[in-house]
């Protein structure tokens, strides 16, 4: 079978067009998960409670179930029930007219969140619970601790697995198609339909997200020397 250049070529300024819709994806998604996941770290430091309970019995729904399982109970199981008590309850809604957009955030943000949430645990546990009292002995409410204090520290601790997620998340981002999202994949595959270039699609899909995901690294590697350059500096000064 001959590669054909000429149609991988075409196919690259198809997967141009949905590149925005992924990066925004990617972005949203990120963002979210980052913050929720921090949220659901702190929130089951308190183990007892209630919600350290049901923040636990998520984390481990997420982390225990393949990821193609989630998407069929939020994409189809739950909306088809949903649907049928709606329409015993004679509501005049129907759940089928909600963008696919929703359900690729919503799914992805809550995979994302459970993952990040565990890698803010162990970033958690990093930090001395000393500092805390310190803090609160100089006035600091508890936002203002982890805010100032404490999240700097975690994120510090974080950042090579933090890599790890975000490439994740590009990757994932791939699967937004099966939603009918318009992003680097599904239009790749939609033109690939229509000429049988299968070999040349994937090809190009495969550059994108490598070069994506090469991109992703290289930054995270320049935050990492700051840090490393700052504690050397910090070390000379002491």
């Amino acid at each position: 079978m001959r590669f054909d250049w000429k149609f991988a070529g075409q196919t690259i300024l198809i997967a141009f067009k949905g590149l925005p819709i992924t990066l925004e994806i990617v972005f949203i998604v990120f963002g979210l998960s980052f913050f929720l996941g921090f949220l659901v770290a702190v929130g089951r430091e308190k183990r007892s409670s209630f919600q350290a309970k049901f923040l636990t019995v998520y984390v481990s729904f997420i982390r225990g179930t393949p990821f193609m399982v989630q998407t069929y109970l939020l994409y189809i199981a739950i909306p088809t029930a949903v649907q049928q008590v709606l329409f015993e309850k004679n509501i005049h809604f129907n759940v089928n007219l909600i963008k696919g957009y929703w359900y690729a955030y919503i799914i992805l943000i809550l995979y994302f969140t459970a993952l990040m949430s565990e890698m803010f645990r162990a970033g958690l546990s990093a930090v001395s619970k000393g500092q805390l009292d310190a803090a609160y002995s100089v006035g600091l409410t508890k936002s203002q601790t982890y805010r100032r204090i404490i999240f700097p520290q975690v994120v510090d601790h974080c950042l090579p697995v933090l890599c790890t997620y975000v490439t994740g998340i590009v990757k994932m981002s791939s699967l937004a198609f099966v939603f009918g999202v318009p992003e680097i994949t599904a239009l790749s595959k939609n033109n690939a339909s229509r000429n049988l270039g299968y070999v040349e699609a994937y090809f190009v899909i495969a550059v994108f997200y490598i070069l994506m995901n090469m991109g992703i690294e290289w930054i995270f590697k320049k935050i990492e020397r700051r840090k490393v350059v700052k504690l050397a500096v910090i070390e000379r000064k002491e």
